[in-house]
């Protein structure tokens, strides 16, 4: 797999969790609250059912280190500025999202 198809594959993941968080009751929070936090808890109760192309990056983004899954929420869910979730600086943010990026190529 090449890093543009994995990027275009993370765009799609992002746009379905950034969907279901500002679709499932959570537009009044910012999508950036629980960084750390890959999937959605849904209190409804009725469970929709992940995609599986979805759910298989969610198995892999869940073994990767918590600042990397953060760099990878900073870039394809929420769409903010990096300075806003903690990161040090733009250099820090890139290494981590890199890094991310690297291990899910591998």
């Amino acid at each position: 797999m090449s890093i543009k198809t994995l990027r275009s594959e993370l765009t799609i993941w992002g746009r379905y969790w950034r969907g279901q968080e500002y679709g499932g009751g959570y537009g009044s929070r910012s999508a950036c609250d629980k960084l750390g936090e890959i999937r959605i808890e849904s209190s409804a109760s009725v469970e929709q059912k992940v995609p599986d192309h979805v759910y298989q990056y969610d198995q892999q983004i869940e073994h990767l280190s918590q600042d990397c899954r953060r760099a990878l929420r900073v870039r394809y869910i929420c769409k903010k500025n990096w300075a806003l979730v903690g990161f040090d600086s733009e250099k820090s943010y890139m290494y981590w999202l890199r890094r991310a990026e690297g291990e899910l190529l591998i």
